[in-house]
């Protein structure tokens, strides 16, 4: 190639580059990209315009950027999809997830996208993806394999424990986890068992053994709330939780009078043990006692057999 010809062809590059670079200054909005690239748009902006906003180092703008397409709701959703699959930045990837978990309902429709990137190579995509597959509940049959993948991630454990009953193919991990060396991991393990109620009836044991002997008062707490959560077919676990009501922990008393009342009637060989509980140093305790003395008989101490309470997640 002559001189020439390397001096024009030099000057024909830095013509393109410089079209290109008056393209992106000239269309903020990656019109012409997104619509040669095939992507969705949303609000006249293409996917590659709002994953720079999402992944770019200002702070305000990105959560500007995720917030607006959360309140796009269902228009908004193709955008996130595409961004949660395509985009190569971990920041885009995540706050579009949390855009999604945000919309509510409306971002149900993002279910089997969200499962996929619970396989994100990026720990804090995975973690979003996984509290958002949480709040979506998408169909349990696809996303509770992949999310007991998961653990010991105690986000993981909390988004299958949102399925309820439809997660008892978890729980014979989650029993295992209950002797986990990480006491976080524990007491959500047990936590997430409670939650998913009478399928979980096979980890009885662990739980009560939870119960009586965990040195952590946190881990004992969520054992004797979940024997309560799984309800009456739990029965055989009255005699541990009496023993319970002896915790020096307020919460582990608290929790384990509580479950004794949602034994009902099968708790009644037990009610002297719950009786005396009403005389607790602890108001939260006693009030606790009251309430289920009257769940096991509602003669001994009046008011309507049915005042239960439910279980609060942080408690």
């Amino acid at each position: 190639m002559t001189r020439r010809r390397l001096v024009w062809v030099g000057l024909g590059l830095a013509v393109l580059a410089a079209g290109v670079g008056a393209a992106v200054l000239l269309d903020p909005d990656a019109r012409v990209r997104g619509w040669a690239a095939g992507e969705p748009f949303y609000q006249g902006r293409a996917a590659t315009a709002w994953r720079h906003d999402l992944a770019g180092a200002d702070e305000v703008k990105a959560v500007a950027a995720r917030d607006a397409l959360a309140e796009g709701k269902g228009e908004a959703v193709p955008v996130c999809v595409w961004l949660v699959k395509n985009a190569p930045e971990p920041a885009a990837r995540w706050r579009a997830a949390e855009a999604l978990g945000k919309m509510g309902p409306a971002g149900a429709a993002s279910g089997p996208a969200l499962v996929a990137v619970l396989d994100d190579p990026d720990p804090l995509v995975r973690g979003v993806a996984a509290r958002t597959v949480g709040e979506l509940t998408p169909d349990p049959g696809a996303a509770v394999p992949v999310l007991v993948k998961l653990f010991p991630d105690v986000d993981a454990i909390r988004a299958a424990a949102k399925y309820k009953a439809a997660a008892g193919p978890a729980v014979p991990r989650l029993t295992e986890l209950l002797r986990h060396d990480d006491p976080a991991v524990r007491w959500q393990a047990g936590r997430a068992l409670g939650k998913i109620g009478e399928p979980a009836l096979s980890a009885l044991p662990e739980l009560v053994r939870q119960m009586a002997n965990d040195p952590d008062p946190l881990v004992r707490e969520h054992a004797a709330e979940a024997l309560g959560d799984i309800g009456p077919s739990a029965a055989a676990a009255v005699p541990d939780l009496a023993k319970a009501l002896k915790d020096p922990a307020v919460k582990v008393r608290r929790d384990a009078v509580r479950s004794l009342g949602q034994m009902g009637p099968a708790a009644k060989p037990v009610l002297a043990e719950v009786m005396a509980l009403t005389k607790d140093p602890e108001e939260i305790v006693r009030d606790a006692a009251a309430r289920s003395a009257r769940q096991i008989d509602p003669a001994a101490g009046g008011g309507r057999p049915d005042e239960g309470r439910k279980h609060q997640d942080e408690d």
